[in-house]
């Protein structure tokens, strides 16, 4: 049985968090720690989840993200799966997608009550379905 899971990494809850419960029936919501990361890592190399998408609300503790997001980016399967960065300010976009570019940069401009949550998170579910 393939096992996948979305782990939404934040270091408090927010309405992103929100909006992903709402909509995945199962998820991991956890602080970006390192001890996180050895967990994560630990359940990727037992097969215990099988495929992973990453959600990390870089809002505040930007320079903790980034450690959590570097020792990512070391693993050969945390590095390799989809990557999306929440929570970012419009004029933070671009020096966050040019350190990740693989990462999908999701920033809010406007009302947060106007945003298209739902077009990002059925993105979210075909990327942790597989389908690429």
């Amino acid at each position: 049985m393939s096992t996948a899971m979305l782990y939404y990494l934040a270091w408090h809850e927010d309405d992103w968090l929100d909006e992903v419960l709402d909509r995945f029936p199962e998820i991991n919501a956890i602080v970006p720690s390192v001890k996180t990361f050895e967990l994560l890592a630990k359940q990727r190399e037992s097969g215990e989840v099988e495929r992973a998408v990453l959600v990390l609300n870089a809002a505040v503790e930007q320079e903790r993200s980034k450690e959590f997001l570097r020792l990512c980016q070391e693993h050969p399967q945390l590095s390799a799966d989809p990557l999306y960065i929440v929570g970012l300010k419009p004029e933070e976009e671009e020096a966050w997608q040019e350190a990740y570019p693989h990462a999908k940069i999701i920033v809010i401009t406007g009302f947060a009550v106007e945003f298209d949550y739902d077009a990002v998170l059925a993105r979210m579910e075909i990327d942790l379905e597989g389908v690429h």
